[in-house]
């Protein structure tokens, strides 16, 4: 009896410890604290545990959505830079690679304007070379406070150079605007921080000064940003106390509609606005809120689905974590989620939604059907993105971007932004250039048939079997110009607009850009056809 009670008693334990995650959660806690101990006193070389368990901490995070982030003191730091929308610094974008920092962009009226140059890399930063230094160390260091210098080492077409600069608050607009041709106002996105509302009001009120009775919201490439910039933003084209976006999670407490506030800035102009498959979360939500609510024409390719809304949480030592806590759903209803991180394949790649869930037709205010768990589909679909793969190696590895260094320092500089510098008579001298500069870029299937190739020289194939590879590599190269050469107009164009930042510099790019970027033609086609907005709007046909 005594044993069967005693029986009983440690089955009550351990079904009470399975019924508790907390102990689980503690024994896996113990558990690691002991492999940290015997690796901090009998592991054969030091260890930087600190390192190690952050490391492991960001891994266990890949596990759940991408969205579900841990940072750093200095992460949350740029976080919050972001969000506030200023920092001490240049005033340019960079690009790690190389062992050195490549100058990208540069803001007009900005500290390194008139002193850096596009495409020149920075080998040392105050003495400190770049190829020694951790990324974001690199990068941080060209941050500081206003007022100070920073000395900086650089290679120029070839010439090495010191240049010293003095930092400056750089105040991120979160928009641009300026007027097209006739009576059609532009605003690009930037950010959604906390200026957004505030400067989209400004340029649709100073655009209609301007003469503007019609708009383009571009939010091409935005990753998204403050949901209750985006919720005043909506509110500015529909009238107040409509619903904008709902929220809801696995607890109550993060369930939550938002809705408009105020009276609307204008329920009339007519509005085109620009998304592409890079166009998430609050551009997500501009666009699908004024598309279910039939308030504007929506052009360009299906964005991005994300579908996801994320809260900041402080942790201990100044670290926070960024977790997913809720979906959200559009006013008609539709979660516009693409993937799903939470279902997974034998190779753990997270599958669509739609796998699982079953689509939907939802219905906008005019009876338009609209669709759910594939991102927020235009009424007017243009993808312009390269599906050869070999097309995206030469974007990827940043080929265009050296030609146009290459040319920038080689070639007569023009004189008219709005005119292309690169006819198709030129593009013979980018396919030189590959040549002359050993560049290859190749598609998927040619960069996987080259480490088969290897693979068979190591393992001493016979001869006929290589030859068989090297038949069928030759066949690639060529297969390559010719892929390039049918794809001429696009890989002009991307050349087009980084020479026209380069020579006329972000003002010129805009002004090039909008003369030639074919859906910011179509969206002005639309808008001056008023029966074929009107008529897009009711039915969609």
């Amino acid at each position: 009896m005594k044993k069967l009670v005693l029986a009983l008693i440690i089955l009550s334990i351990y079904h009470s410890r399975a019924q508790n995650p907390y102990f689980e959660i503690s024994k896996q806690m113990e558990i690691y604290n002991d492999v940290l101990k015997k690796l901090s006193t009998n592991y054969i070389d030091e260890v930087n545990l600190g390192d190690l368990i952050q490391q492991n901490t960001k891994k266990m995070l890949n596990g759940l959505d991408r969205f579900t982030t841990f940072y750093d003191e200095q992460g949350i730091l740029e976080q919050k830079m972001r969000q506030e929308g200023h920092f001490g610094g240049l005033g340019i974008h960079i690009l790690v690679r190389d062992s050195a920092i490549v100058v990208t962009d540069i803001y007009d009226g900005s500290p390194a304007a008139g002193i850096l140059k596009t495409g020149d890399k920075i080998t040392a930063i105050g003495g400190k070379k770049v190829s020694e230094m951790k990324r974001r160390v690199a990068s941080n260091l060209l941050k500081g406070a206003a007022g100070s210098q920073v000395t900086l080492e650089l290679e120029r077409n070839g010439k090495k150079l010191s240049r010293t600069i003095t930092r400056a608050d750089i105040a991120l607009d979160a928009v641009t605007d300026t007027r097209l041709d006739g009576d059609i106002g532009y605003i690009r996105f930037v950010k959604f921080n906390k200026k957004a509302a505030a400067q989209v009001k400004k340029a649709i009120l100073d655009l209609k000064k301007q003469g503007a009775l019609k708009l383009i919201i571009d939010v091409r490439g935005n990753p998204g940003g403050l949901l209750n910039e985006v919720v005043k933003i909506v509110n500015f084209f529909i009238p107040k106390d409509k619903v904008v976006v709902t929220t809801k999670g696995r607890f109550e407490k993060y369930n939550r509609t938002y809705k408009t506030r105020n009276e609307s800035l204008d329920e009339e102009i007519p509005l085109v606005i620009l998304v592409n498959n890079r166009s998430a979360s609050a551009s997500e939500i501009l666009s699908g809120a004024l598309q279910d609510y039939d308030r504007a024409v929506i052009i360009g390719d299906t964005t991005y689905g994300k579908g996801l809304v994320q809260r900041t949480y402080p942790l201990k030592y100044g670290t926070y974590m960024k977790q997913t806590i809720s979906k959200y759903y559009i006013p008609s209803g539709r979660l516009i989620q693409k993937i799903d991180y939470w279902h997974r394949d034998k190779k753990g790649n997270p599958l669509p939604m739609s796998a699982h869930l079953p689509e939907k037709d939802y219905k906008t205010t005019h009876g338009r059907i609209v669709h759910n768990l594939g991102g927020v589909i235009p009424d007017i679909v243009i993808d312009i993105e390269p599906k050869q793969s070999l097309l995206r190696d030469l974007q990827k590895k940043h080929y265009l971007f050296d030609f146009a260094t290459w040319y920038y320092y080689n070639r007569p500089q023009p004189t008219d932004s709005t005119k292309a510098v690169l006819q198709d008579k030129d593009f013979d001298l980018f396919l030189q250039y590959l040549k002359q500069h050993q560049i290859n870029p190749k598609s998927t299937a040619e960069a996987g048939l080259e480490k088969a190739y290897e693979r068979a020289i190591k393992e001493h194939q016979a001869e006929w079997v290589l030859q068989q590879y090297k038949t069928l590599l030759e066949s690639y190269k060529k297969a390559d110009e010719n892929t390039l050469r049918n794809n001429k107009s696009y890989i002009l164009d991307l050349i087009n607009r980084d020479l026209a930042k380069r020579y006329f510099g972000l003002k010129g790019y805009t002004t090039y850009v909008l003369q030639h970027d074919q859906i910011v033609l179509k969206a002005k086609e639309v808008l001056n056809n008023p029966l074929q907005y009107a008529k897009i709007l009711k039915n969609n046909k």
